[in-house]
């Protein structure tokens, strides 16, 4: 479950393939959450290397509110990643600048705790921070004449800053050597760069974000 976009009051149930393919300790992953990436620099804890991520295309048509938007196409989004891992804790930060699409800079950054209950369940969970440039935040809460003129809303040119602060968590219950069920929420709560948008200000929008969702996982060794 997410809102129909980011910013939406609006929210939709989307099934979503859980893919999760890694060689060697993260020397190549492809996760539908972590990205598609691979790991060049392994030491003492320290994980570094470059990542790929995509965004799905939105749409006029893509729930209330959207209708004279216009349409912001599929991004890939290509930077890289430091990531530091303990027993009890995990930090990552990523830069992404979009390839086509939004072509927009974004730079995420994430702290975990993390539990292990018993052999075959563990817990995760920390704040979130985003920050985006202007070139992203145009193309998803900025609204330029022409689309001022056919949706109605007033015009709003964002700059750089904070797009959204929060949490996220997840649970993770080994059922055997492959096969695991994944349970994960997040609540971002998005920043004034972000907030102050009519998409978001307006009666369609709302600046408190969440997303649920559950999954079985495979896992192939090789």
């Amino acid at each position: 479950m997410a809102p129909w976009f980011e910013g939406s009051a609006y929210y939709r149930v989307l099934p979503v393939p859980n893919l999760d393919l890694r060689y060697r300790r993260d020397k190549i992953f492809i996760s539908a959450r972590d990205g598609v990436g691979a790991t060049l620099l392994d030491l003492d804890g320290f994980k570094a290397g470059p990542i790929l991520r995509y965004r799905f295309p939105r749409y006029e048509w893509d729930g209330p509110g959207l209708f004279g938007t216009g349409f912001v196409p599929f991004t890939i989004e290509g930077g890289g990643f430091l990531r530091y891992d303990l027993p009890f804790l995990a930090a990552k930060v990523e830069l992404r600048r979009g390839l086509g699409g939004s072509n927009g800079l974004v730079f995420d950054a994430l702290v975990d705790g993390k539990i292990r209950l018993s052999d075959s369940v563990f817990l995760s969970g920390g704040p979130r921070l985003s920050v985006t440039d202007a070139t992203f935040n145009q193309a998803y809460f900025g609204i330029n004449a022409t689309q001022s003129a056919a949706s109605g809303y007033a015009q709003y040119y964002p700059g750089a800053g904070l797009r959204s602060v929060g949490v996220g968590a997840s649970a993770l219950w080994r059922l055997n050597d492959r096969l695991s069920a994944v349970a994960f929420g997040a609540y971002n709560y998005l920043a004034d760069t972000a907030a102050n948008s009519p998409l978001v200000s307006g009666p369609a929008g709302s600046r408190n974000q969440l997303v649920l969702g559950a999954a079985f996982s495979w896992r192939f060794s090789w």
